[in-house]
């Protein structure tokens, strides 16, 4: 049985290890967090507006573009990148 789901590294090592969920995905916490701070400062300062296709620069993580987010109606977003994955080769390091 191989099985997938939300967790934490701490949460899923040992069924990482075991092989019951082999591999498993999350965005970095840290990067999350930091691109969140760039954009609500951003908007606050009045230096983007948080129309499509602006652009802005996010430090040391470069810089991104304001989507239309085609689940929501109205909605935008910024997408900050690829998920960090996590199986048996880097899961008891980050579960430390």
């Amino acid at each position: 049985v191989v099985i997938s789901g939300l967790g934490l590294p701490m949460e899923m090592v040992s069924y990482t290890l075991n092989g019951c969920a082999p591999q498993f995905a999350l965005w970095s916490f840290r990067d999350l967090g930091y691109l969140t701070y760039y954009v609500t400062y951003a908007l606050a300062t009045g230096a983007i507006k948080g129309e499509v296709g602006e652009r802005f620069e996010a430090g040391r993580m470069g810089v991104y573009t304001i989507e239309k987010d085609p689940t929501r109606e109205k909605g935008l977003r910024v997408l900050m990148g690829p998920f960090s994955v996590y199986d048996k080769t880097n899961v008891e390091a980050e579960a430390k």
